[in-house]
Order: C-alpha cells, then sequence, then structure tokens
C-alpha cells in the first residue's frame, strides 16, 4: 500500500509565512510537520510515499534528501547525534513528488487525481491532509489498517467527536441506521443546526480504486472547490465505507494559534523540553494574570 500526503493549498492562513514555504514545513517543536507524517506512514509499513504540490516542492524535497555537504560539516564538527539524525530523514522512506495540474480544481479532493498516476493499479491506498499532527499509539496508520482489514470496505474514514460550535469546520457523518460505524453520508462544513452529527471526518483515510470512478464525475462544490467530503459521500451512497474512531491526542494545526497550541503539546511530551517549557508557561500566567 502507498500513500499519499496532501501539501497542495495554498496556506493563506498563514501568510505572509507560506508564501515561499509550504505550511507542512513548518516545525512542530523543532521538527517539520511532514516528517511526522513520513515516520508515521513508515512505522506502519507504507515506505512509498506520494506527496502532492501545488508550486514548487523544493525545500520539501530537500528536507528528505541526502545532504552531503552539511553531513560532511556535521561529522567535522564532531556533531554525530545530529550527523546521525540528517542520515535517517533521508532513509525514512521512498518519497517522490507530483505537481498538481492548474487544470484541476482546487480543492482537498483533487490530490488523489493528480496522484494516481503513481499508484499501483488495483491496490488501496493511504491518503491524508498534511496539517493535522495525532498523538497516538498505536497510529493513526495502525488504527486505520486494522480497521480496514477487519470490514473490507470500499473506504476508511478516521473520525472524531467534536462540539457544536466546531461541527462548520469539518464534514459531519451520518451513520446508516442502527450502525455505529458504516457512513450514510457526509456533509461538508455543515451550517449550524443542520448537521447530522457530531462526528467529523479528521483528514486520513484509507480507499479502495473505486474512489476514483467517483471523482471523475463529481462536480465542484461548496466555493467552487472539489470536496473529498463530496465524494465519499457518493461513495458511501454504493459501496461500504467505515468511520473508525481515532484513539489519541488530535492536534489540528492548520491556523497559526493551532499551531502554536500543537507547538506546544508536542514540546511537553519532550523530556529535553518539558520541564523548561513549563517554567516559562508557569511564568507567563502569573505574568498576565497580575
Amino acid at each position: 500500500m502507498k500513500g499519499i500526503i496532501t501539501i497542495a493549498g495554498y496556506g493563506t492562513r498563514f501568510l505572509p509565512a507560506s508564501k515561499a514555504v509550504p505550511k507542512e514545513m513548518f516545525p512542530i517543536a523543532g521538527v517539520p510537520l511532514i516528517q511526522y507524517h513520513v515516520e508515521m506512514l513508515a512505522a506502519a509499513g507504507i515506505d512509498e510515499i506520494i506527496v502532492v504540490v501545488r508550486g514548487t516542492s523544493e525545500v520539501v524535497q530537500r528536507h528528505f534528501a541526502p545532504a552531503p555537504d552539511l553531513e560532511r560539516h556535521l561529522e567535522a564538527q564532531g556533531k554525530h547525534a545530529l550527523l546521525e539524525e540528517v542520515r535517517r530523514i533521508s532513509r525514512l522512506a521512498d518519497v517522490v513528488f507530483v505537481r498538481q495540474p492548474e487544470t484541476l480544481p482546487y480543492g482537498n479532493a483533487s490530490p488523489a487525481l493528480a496522484a494516481r498516476p503513481w499508484l499501483t493499479p488495483g491496490e488501496p491506498f493511504y491518503y491524508m491532509f498534511g496539517d493535522d499532527i495525532i498523538l497516538a499509539d498505536p497510529s493513526p496508520a495502525q488504527q486505520l489498517l486494522s480497521a480496514f482489514r477487519e470490514h473490507q470496505p470500499a473506504a476508511v474514514v478516521a473520525t472524531r467527536w467534536v462540539p457544536d460550535e466546531e461541527i462548520h469546520l469539518y464534514g459531519s457523518i451520518a451513520f446508516k441506521p442502527g450502525s455505529d460505524h458504516q457512513i450514510e453520508r457526509i456533509v461538508e462544513k455543515p451550517a449550524p443546526g443542520t448537521a447530522p452529527s457530531n462526528w467529523v471526518q479528521i483528514g486520513q483515510f484509507i480507499f479502495t480504486p473505486e474512489l476514483f470512478e467517483v471523482l471523475e464525475t463529481l462536480e465542484t462544490g461548496k466555493g467552487g472547490e472539489l470536496w473529498l467530503a463530496d465524494g465519499i459521500d457518493r461513495l458511501a451512497r454504493r459501496s461500504k465505507v467505515v468511520a473508525q474512531p481515532i484513539d489519541g491526542l488530535w492536534l489540528p494545526a492548520g491556523d497559526p494559534l493551532r499551531h502554536l497550541k500543537a507547538c506546544i503539546e508536542v514540546s511537553l511530551r519532550r523530556e529535553d523540553l518539558r520541564d523548561d517549557l513549563l517554567v516559562y508557561l508557569r511564568e507567563v500566567v502569573q505574568r498576565e494574570s497580575d
């Protein structure tokens, strides 16, 4: 099974920082967000990864490529731990980069169409958005793979429960009568009071190639975008699509505030950062409350 990571958006909520650097390269506790995704997929046995980009991808490609000049410098400086880390990154997985054609509409389903020629015909694939991180053991990929093996569906959708005030940000899920896991339909970013449930899809999926039969005839939806939720909604009307609630700490990082929160949460789980960060946070709270 191959994996697809999408970084084909404009990152407008992070402008001007995202003008030249994809937001998926922004660091979370010193590690680019996309590296967490590649490490998760590789650890789950998905070591052939397609990264779909909209513009240039040189900065992302350089991150996962060997860096002989840097390696020589680190070796000369005796910084062996950093040297091994730099080498490890380039060996994580077989990562290829695909530019999304301008002929495809904007939207989070278009990267799947862009990556299709690089997928293995007839095989399922892992698909994930690039701007969230989930801290979980087993990982989200392992949880979805387990559900896929158990149910043998056309798709598995990672889900979480969210409060009413957040539903409008996501695709809300309606389950088939009498089922707590089989999806009947998905409503993308529902208007207040119209969501079928508080369960939402959170940007990680496993699909069979049947998805492409749906996407080939799918029309653009809200905002003129090609929405994956609309494709899943149509797929669920013809085939079995199941929801897999993901256990773990879900950290959306698609805007500056939530990115900052994700940095704090991840840093608090690192032994080399936790104690000093807690001291600083307590100092800030005390200062701001005076």
